[in-house]
């Protein structure tokens, strides 16, 4: 599950909107919308590599941590269904999501 992304023109846009929409979101409803994309997968959707990598940065700025990854600043991929134990975030196989 990857895609390429090649910011489009209005990126920064569309990227700063979907951070503050889900800024306004609990973190049970940031992992039941993460674990969402898990089950349906990378379709190859710009708008929604665009909303995982929002989805990654509100991640990151809330847990100091994330499961969605960027390689080389451009390849976006999903890891696994996670969930929060305490204030961290943990696969369903109970190991810890990396940084």
């Amino acid at each position: 599950m990857e895609y390429l992304l090649i910011q489009k023109e209005g990126f920064k846009e569309l990227y700063l909107n979907e951070i503050k929409k889900l800024e306004g979101s609990s973190s049970s409803e940031l992992i039941e919308q993460y674990n969402k994309q898990v089950e349906i997968g990378i379709v190859g959707v710009y708008r929604q590599a665009v909303f995982l990598v929002a989805l990654r940065k509100v991640f990151k700025d809330r847990f100091n941590q994330s499961p969605v990854r960027v390689k080389d600043n451009v390849l976006v991929s999903l890891t696994s269904k996670v969930k929060q134990q305490q204030h961290s975030l943990y696969y369903l196989n109970n190991q810890p999501v990396k940084a």
